[in-house]
């Protein structure tokens, strides 16, 4: 699957050119679109490729003949030869190295299918890293607000001799280190920006000022599904595929105790005082394997074979256990945050009202009010930082079943 060229770079760039006209959210669908298509990385994937075809070409071409020509003058007589050599490959290694090449291009777009879903993954990682960002910058906002409200209504009582002037001052230094906080924030959150307009183009960024989309990620497939489409898992192809060739390389080197015989079809003429003739001359050449017949060659692709296999039979082993483990993560931490942000922050939230109604009614001092603005706070941060672990295990666990792109 080619998430790359199932869009049309036509509609890409008018996008493109209607987002620059306006600011606009940047989606996740959107990051991946620009990040992956991304002129450098195409031309790397395709690199890739055109070098894999390269080395087929070459396994599939046969070896060039030799032309021989020679001619010999003794006295009178002049003696001309006319030699075509060929190699024949009687081993079958010309067809299995072929084989084994082909194989090799299949390596190479499974690379290339690897890459892709591992910038995929790099690419939603930065993008829901800076909606975390820029919900944490909102949610600091909001509390800016309140506070700022708050500390104006207390100026007033101060005023007329309601509340003394510590509340005012008590709140207003609570008010300092929220924004403290918010600065901090505002420089992570630019931060991001730059990472993730960095890996999806500076250029093609432009026209954007936020991100849009859902910190808690959806809800799960089934295990069994997910299992079902790893059968054949992208991550791990590319080994597989490696294995297949190693395999038909170590045959193909299995074979080179089978010599290469060397026909020839030459013409002779001979010219001398009386004499003029010429005819057809045959020849055939093999190498005798006395000494060196390849066995060092043997044995270690023999041994590069079997170590190929294991390593993938291991991986997928691995692999199907770490599927397994995340489905069972992603899912425990996607209800956790569901659950705390509907039972936590509501609950939070009506605490504090009841503090500021107590507080207006005397019934409480500032210190209770602002621990109520701190429970609040700390309850829908601690609801972004749980949607974020989700979202960032989710992303991981789509990784390696290249969910995200099924």
């Amino acid at each position: 699957m080619d998430f790359l060229r199932i869009r049309p770079f036509v509609g890409l760039i008018l996008w493109m050119l209607s987002a620059l006209a306006n600011a606009a959210s940047l989606t996740e669908d959107y990051s991946l679109q620009l990040g992956l298509n991304q002129a450098d990385f195409i031309r790397l994937l395709d690199s890739r490729v055109d070098a894999a075809q390269g080395n087929l070409l070459d396994r599939q071409t046969w070896v060039n003949p030799v032309l021989e020509l020679s001619r010999e003058v003794a006295g009178d007589e002049t003696e001309i030869n006319l030699w075509l050599h060929q190699k024949l490959d009687l081993s079958g290694q010309r067809h299995l190295n072929r084989d084994a090449a082909q194989v090799g291009l299949g390596v190479a777009e499974a690379h290339n299918q690897v890459q892709r879903i591992q910038r995929g993954a790099e690419i939603r990682q930065h993008f829901y890293q800076l909606l975390f960002q820029q919900r944490q910058q909102q949610l600091f906002s909001h509390w800016l607000t309140k506070f700022s409200e708050m500390e104006a209504v207390m100026e007033k009582r101060e005023a007329v001799g309601d509340v003394s002037g510590y509340d005012r001052r008590r709140i207003s230094r609570e008010r300092v280190a929220i924004l403290s906080q918010q600065r901090q924030s505002a420089a992570q959150h630019a931060a991001g920006w730059q990472q993730l307009r960095g890996i999806i183009g500076l250029e093609n960024s432009r026209g954007f000022d936020t991100v849009e989309g859902q910190l808690i990620p959806a809800e799960l497939r089934s295990l069994s599904s997910v299992k079902e489409s790893f059968a054949h898992p992208p991550t791990l192809l590319q080994q597989q595929r490696q294995a297949e060739a190693s395999r038909l390389t170590a045959r193909a080197i299995a074979r080179s105790h089978i010599p290469e015989i060397t026909v020839g079809l030459g013409v002779k003429s001979i010219d001398a005082p009386g004499v003029s003739d010429s005819g057809l001359m045959l020849s055939a050449s093999i190498p005798l394997p006395l000494f060196d017949r390849k066995q060092g060659a043997r044995q270690q692709a023999a041994a590069e074979a079997t170590q190929a296999e294991s390593e993938y039979q291991l991986a997928l082993l691995r692999t199907g256990t770490r599927v397994r483990a995340l489905w069972h993560k992603a899912g425990l931490l996607r209800a956790n945050a569901r659950l705390f942000s509907e039972q936590s922050v509501a609950a939070s939230y009506e605490l504090v009202r009841i503090a500021e109604t107590s507080y207006h009614a005397n019934e409480i001092g500032v210190l209770e009010l602002i621990d109520a603005y701190r429970s609040a706070l700390e309850a829908e941060t601690t609801a972004l930082k749980l949607a974020l672990e989700a979202r960032l295990i989710r992303i991981e666990l789509d990784e390696i079943t290249a969910g995200v792109y099924q």
